[in-house]
């Protein structure tokens, strides 16, 4: 009966031991589990289950999905030293959990403070107009000064984007008025287009009539032709000498030839 019992009590022991000993641990999708042994680091924990062996273990979890850090607006100089203030959106994703969380003591700080400073480097090396009018890719600029320093903290910088470019009011206004004064001019500039065109075109045919009269009445002629589907209208028309001695004829029955050089018109 004793030994039962010693056998019952040592079973006992064990089990509590086995379960201070060892626990089961789980690491979501998407997460990466940090495995700390007496507060040093083991390895990387892939999500799903873990068994873990030791009393002093633990699991720290790092987000790995892709995340945005929104800056919101800077002042910074450009090279005409015009300040601007510029907003910036960052998409970026932990890569390498442990670096992250053992390089720096915290890696949306840093990546925060790199942005801040690659953006006011790139923006003071171009003037204000490349800026406004987007000559310059400045996301595509920043993205490219600041993924080489992220992947050095475990970082992944996925792309960089503007968000807004803020003007003084001033400088706002003086832009509206330059805007304007350019789409007058360029209004303008078609419309004396246009009226060039239309010269050319009235000389043309000015140069066609002056070589053959007949064009001009027979221009005379259309113009009445459409003007007269309208009822109720009188026209006036004074015919040249030739168009009217051509109508006498043909009323009197007479032929359409001209007549000899040196005789009358027959009346």
């Amino acid at each position: 009966m004793i030994d039962v019992l010693l056998v019952v009590v040592f079973s006992l022991a064990a089990l509590v031991t086995a379960r201070l000993l060892v626990r089961k641990a789980m690491v979501p999708e998407g997460y990466a589990g940090l495995l700390y042994r007496d507060g040093r680091y083991v390895r990387t924990l892939g999500a799903g289950a873990h068994w873990l062996w030791g009393v002093n273990t633990r699991v720290e979890h790092v987000d790995l999905r892709l995340r945005t850090l929104n800056i919101p607006g800077q002042e910074v100089l450009c090279r005409d030293q015009v300040s601007l203030k510029v907003s910036v959106a960052v998409r970026y994703a932990v890569v390498a959990p442990d670096v992250a969380q053992h390089r720096v003591q915290s890696y949306v700080e840093s990546l925060y403070l790199m942005v801040q400073l690659a953006l006011r480097a790139e923006v003071g090396q171009h003037p204000l107009e490349e800026l406004i009018s987007g000559r310059v890719a400045l996301g595509e600029a920043l993205r490219a000064r600041v993924a080489g320093q992220a992947r050095e903290i475990g970082l992944a910088v996925e792309a960089v984007e503007l968000k807004d470019v803020m003007l003084p009011g001033e400088l706002r206004r003086a832009f509206a008025e330059a805007l304007k004064a350019r789409k007058e001019g360029q209004a303008a500039l078609e419309k004396a287009r246009g009226e060039t065109a239309a010269l050319r075109n009235l000389a043309n045919a000015a140069r066609m009539v002056e070589q053959s009269p007949a064009l001009l009445q027979l221009r005379t002629l259309q113009t009445l032709g459409g003007a007269s589907t309208t009822p109720g209208n009188t026209f006036v028309v004074s015919m040249g000498p030739d168009l009217s001695l051509l109508g006498r004829r043909r009323s009197a029955g007479g032929t359409s030839e001209s007549p000899p050089e040196g005789e009358p018109a027959p009346e």
